[in-house]
């Protein structure tokens, strides 16, 4: 396929008629109770006033599940090991299940992970429908993630950088330790992931042609096909997914969702906002300096470190990661490093601290993301120990922002505020947290170009 077809289906799609009123109408006529499933923080980058919890208890999402029409569960299971993401997929289904039905609840639950397809899939999704007690649902596949340039055509799932549209399997997001992959054909990539357990012929896909062509009636209809397990969602527009959504809405067969962040508007009718200004983020103004924890290894990320250690003026802070089976050593380092922080911050300078750029790979994938959990860990610590409040803290990265806001800051809940770049949320913490009522920025490590990062820090100087 030619980009030029893309790039026309995407223009074209920007022209047509949204479908919210009708998303919004159909949620009023029948209420959903809306639960996303959020394996890293960043699911929340299209989103805006919608609360996050950290905690999974009845008594919490009890609280929950009555208070908010949509909300986020940060789970982080992306960087559980595979039997640990199940557990707890089987757990929050068991839990989600039980209190709909004493509640009386009709459930929508989204597994939100990466729009370039890293993460535990299909078993997570399996997971959760077992804890459910669901039987013979239909699991649908919808990865666009349209801010950060990702689009479903024809079955193939693509990265957008610059001007080219790579099919997802040529970046280097393909290329991860743990969740690798060598298919940008959607059916092909499901059966990959299963590792052939799922049978192609029960997967379904429906086109962005037939989105703008039949009615949700129709699509309906060809959800709730006996014979089709797996449904493959094309997308090139917020108007594609809203009547995918319609459609979902409507249907009668029980579904499960695989997500990335867009389809969570779509489905919940929620308008797209500008992105927040500085005076929206920073509510109550700081003379201190900001904290900005870079943990992502991701060329993406690289890249936009280098460019703001070539024309930012912060103050560049190494943790040198080969030492981490060096126990004394590395203590040693993380605490100079603290001091440091502190230091800077109360000056006023914004710091910004980062893993060495050398990845430590393991033997297997599971020895490689203990070795990833292991830098995370480390980054907690250090936010742990700081004794001044920053401006904000930015953390970049899904499972380092993940890990610096439940276990560094003691965040249990929060409250999105919206965008600060598109696809970059900010989180307003809790006042349980280390540092109540602090912007908490969540920077994706695949989203942005090079200068995403400077400019971001340079507009909340």
């Amino acid at each position: 396929m030619s980009h030029q077809t893309l790039l026309e289906s995407i223009k074209d799609g920007e022209g047509l008629r949204g479908h919210e009123s009708e998303v919004r109408a159909e949620l009023a006529k029948n209420p959903k109770s809306i639960v996303v499933l959020d394996d890293d923080p960043t699911g929340t980058q299209t989103v805006y006033d919608v609360p996050v919890i950290t905690e999974w208890t009845e008594d919490i999402l009890e609280r929950e599940l009555l208070a908010s029409p949509v909300f986020f569960i940060l789970t982080n299971s992306r960087s559980l090991q595979v039997n640990e993401a199940d557990a707890l997929g089987e757990l929050l289904g068991s839990r989600l299940q039980k209190l709909a039905e004493k509640h009386q609840k009709k459930l929508i639950i989204i597994s939100r992970s990466d729009s370039t397809l890293r993460g535990h899939y299909p078993n997570e999704v399996d997971a959760l429908e077992k804890g459910m007690g669901l039987r013979h649902s239909k699991q649908l596949l919808v990865p666009a993630f349209f801010e950060g340039g990702r689009y479903t055509y024809d079955d193939i799932h693509y990265v957008k950088e610059g001007n080219d549209f790579i099919p997802a399997a040529e970046t280097p997001f393909a290329k991860d330790n743990t969740f690798g992959y060598t298919s940008s054909n959607l059916k092909d990539w499901i059966v990959e992931k299963s590792e052939g357990k799922i049978d192609r012929n029960t997967i379904d896909s429906i086109s962005v042609k037939e989105l703008r062509s039949i009615s949700s009636e129709e699509i309906k209809i060809r959800v709730e096909r006996p014979n089709t397990t797996h449904l493959v969602i094309n997308a090139t527009s917020y108007t594609d997914l809203q009547v995918m959504a319609l459609a979902a809405l409507q249907c009668n067969a029980p579904l499960l969702f695989r997500t990335a962040a867009s389809f969570v508007n779509a489905i919940s009718g929620i308008d797209i906002k500008p992105c927040l200004t500085k005076d929206e983020i920073l509510i109550d103004p700081s003379s201190n300096g900001a904290l900005i924890v870079v943990g992502s290894y991701v060329p993406k990320t690289t890249a936009q470190l280098a460019y703001i250690k070539e024309y930012g003026d912060a103050k560049f802070l190494e943790l040198d990661v080969t030492n981490i089976f060096n126990i004394d050593l590395f203590c040693k380092e993380l605490v100079l490093l603290v001091d440091k922080i502190n230091f800077n911050i109360k000056s006023g300078r914004d710091v910004v601290v980062f893993t060495s750029r050398k990845v430590v790979k393991g033997a297997t994938k599971q020895e490689s993301l203990e070795i990833v959990n292991r830098v995370s860990n480390a980054l907690i610590s250090i936010v742990k120990k700081i004794r001044i409040r920053p401006k904000y803290i930015l953390a970049k990265g899904g499972i380092t922002s993940s890990d610096v806001a439940t276990k560094g800051l003691n965040v249990r809940r929060a409250n999105v505020l919206g965008q600060v770049l598109k696809g970059v949320p900010v989180w307003q913490l809790d006042q349980e947290s280390k540092f109540p009522d602090m912007p908490y920025i969540v920077f994706p490590g695949n989203v942005g170009d090079d200068k995403a990062l400077y400019e971001l820090i340079t507009v909340l100087k």
